[in-house]
Formats: structure tokens, C-alpha cells, sequence
């Protein structure tokens, strides 16, 4: 599976930047920072082609123990949303 193509999404800049405040607003605010640097790592490794599906699976499973408990559903949802717009 080939998700170096998620630049072809439209702005990929914006994208990036609504999705980290979204994930940013459900974590619990001792974690900001973490999950700002997380993102940001996967952000990169999305602009250099070299994103891969377990990135996506280990980042999930890393932010969902920073998410507040009564936005992670919501979280999840959201995920796979993001991980099913990469295998296009």
C-alpha cells in the first residue's frame, strides 16, 4: 500500500494543520506537547513519502492514551477516517 500519496489530497499544509488542532483541543493538556511533536514527526514522514500503515497504526494507539476519555470515540472515528483517505 502506497500512502506517500496523501499529498494528492488537496492542501496538504492545511489539512495537517486542522487536524492537529483537532487532536490537540481531545488531548488532555499535559499532552499538547506530545502530540504536537507526534503529528509533526508523521507530518514529515508524509511530505518525504516514507508514511507507512504501521505509522498510522502505532501513532493512533500512542495519541489514544492522551485523548480524553469522553473524546475517544470521537478520536477514533476521525483516525479512520484519516487512515482510510491515505489508501487512495
Amino acid at each position: 500500500m502506497d500512502l506517500s500519496k496523501l499529498g494528492q489530497l488537496g492542501s496538504l499544509a492545511q489539512g495537517q494543520d486542522q487536524f492537529l488542532k483537532y487532536i490537540v483541543d481531545r488531548v488532555h493538556e499535559e499532552h499538547n506537547d506530545g502530540a504536537k511533536e507526534l503529528l509533526s514527526q508523521d507530518f514529515a514522514k508524509i511530505k518525504n513519502g516514507s508514511f507507512t500503515h504501521d505509522d498510522m497504526k502505532a501513532t493512533q494507539e500512542t495519541l489514544m492514551k492522551m485523548v480524553k476519555p469522553e473524546d475517544i470515540e470521537e478520536v477514533k472515528t476521525a483516525m479512520s477516517h484519516f487512515a482510510s483517505q491515505m489508501k487512495k
